[in-house]
């Protein structure tokens, strides 16, 4: 118990375990009342609300003697994966995976629209009459890129920008050459960087999440990552040619000088007020690294954005998203601990910056590297 203390960013981090939404999946039991068709809708999808209270789409079904069985996304954890389950039995190509849908015997209406002219024209009644709904076969997996999402992860861990950051840190460490406080101290700031990426990372994926069916990010999404992907690219390949050149002035994919300014003043100002028996070093230590954590993503924050929207993609869980929030963050402070295990060990701050800028060209060819597979991958396969 007297080590869990030692390192409080451990204990902050299972209590940020502890509020996240708990991720059980729900099993829904089989409903007695009998129905004729499916609807799934979203809270958020302001097309579903407008045929509800503005086209009054349900009450015109109920006067045709149609009963419709009604899923609300957000109302269960369940509800996702049994309308994935709907969209692979009825083979829903991705281009039309949104809200909202209604199914009926063996086809499905999908859109404002066609959903009020099947009304209209009382082909969802006459379907209901005639077709019998098939049986609801259960998706396979998602074809999630567990590759891509790796490489993202160590693509961010060795981003220039944080690990730049924890050197200018540990070198400012000269209030002990006690290497045990030393070491504590530089885990201490890489835990407040790993809590604070998966604490963000864990927002936008659930706020997105509950997105991911309107119909405007089923179409949108496959673009913006081809998008994003496509400049990353670019930006890193540009940065790859400038440091062959040696011309280190011209790298675009940094950090602004007045937020690198910013982040030294500080460190400097609290590592100064750091004293060797101090408790407060480590309260101390925690907060100077919530605070880089926000001002660094600026720098890495292109890679997270990219593995966040392919994780909504792919992934049909948010229980298996968040598992997989925590491989990626667990990748990306990676890099950090063995060079921090590297300084400890040679006690040359100086050693490792000149390895990093002279490596910095094929660090960036990598990273180019990475973004144009992943855009490859979109353009090629998911458009």
């Amino acid at each position: 118990m007297k080590n869990l203390f030692k390192y409080p960013w451990l204990m902050i981090f299972i209590i940020s375990i502890m509020l996240i939404q708990p991720f059980t999946l729900l099993d829904i039991k089989a409903v007695d009342e009998p129905y004729d068709a499916v609807y799934f809708g979203s809270k958020f999808c302001q097309v579903c609300i407008a045929l509800d209270e503005s086209d009054d789409a349900f009450t015109r079904l109920e006067n045709q003697g149609v009963i419709v069985k009604k899923y609300i996304i957000e109302d269960d954890q369940a509800y996702t994966e049994i309308f994935r389950n709907y969209q692979f039995t009825y083979d829903v190509p991705q281009t039309s995976a949104s809200v909202p849908i209604i199914f009926v015997g063996e086809t499905y209406f999908t859109g404002r629209d066609a959903i009020n002219e099947a009304i209209d024209q009382f082909a969802i009644r006459d379907i209901a009459q005639t077709q019998v709904m098939p049986e609801i076969m259960v998706a396979p997996p998602s074809d999630f890129s567990l590759v891509y999402f790796i490489l993202l992860g160590f693509v961010d861990g060795v981003n220039p920008c944080a690990i730049a950051m924890l050197l200018i840190f540990i070198s400012l460490l000269g209030f002990t050459n006690n290497k045990k406080i030393l070491l504590r101290v530089s885990l201490t700031f890489i835990g407040a960087i790993f809590i604070n990426y998966f604490l963000f990372g864990t927002i936008l994926y659930q706020f997105f999440n509950r997105l991911q069916f309107l119909s405007i990010i089923v179409q949108v999404l496959p673009w913006i990552i081809i998008g994003l992907t496509g400049f990353l690219f670019l930006l890193n390949f540009y940065d790859f040619i400038v440091t062959m050149l040696q011309k280190y002035n011209l790298v675009k994919n940094q950090l602004p000088r007045g937020i690198q300014a910013f982040n030294r003043k500080l460190m400097k100002k609290f590592t100064e007020k750091m004293e060797e028996n101090s408790k407060m070093i480590y309260v101390i230590t925690f907060f100077i690294g919530t605070v880089i954590s926000f001002t660094e993503f600026l720098c890495t924050g292109q890679a997270y954005l990219t593995a966040i929207l392919h994780l909504i993609h792919f992934t049909d869980h948010i229980s298996r998203g968040i598992i997989l929030l925590i491989v990626y963050n667990i990748i990306f402070v990676l890099p950090l601990i063995i060079i921090t295990g590297i300084a400890m060990k040679t006690q040359s701050i100086i050693g490792i910056s000149v390895f990093m800028r002279e490596k910095l060209h094929w660090i960036k060819l990598f990273n180019a590297l990475v973004f144009l597979a992943i855009f490859l991958y979109y353009l090629l396969f998911m458009i």
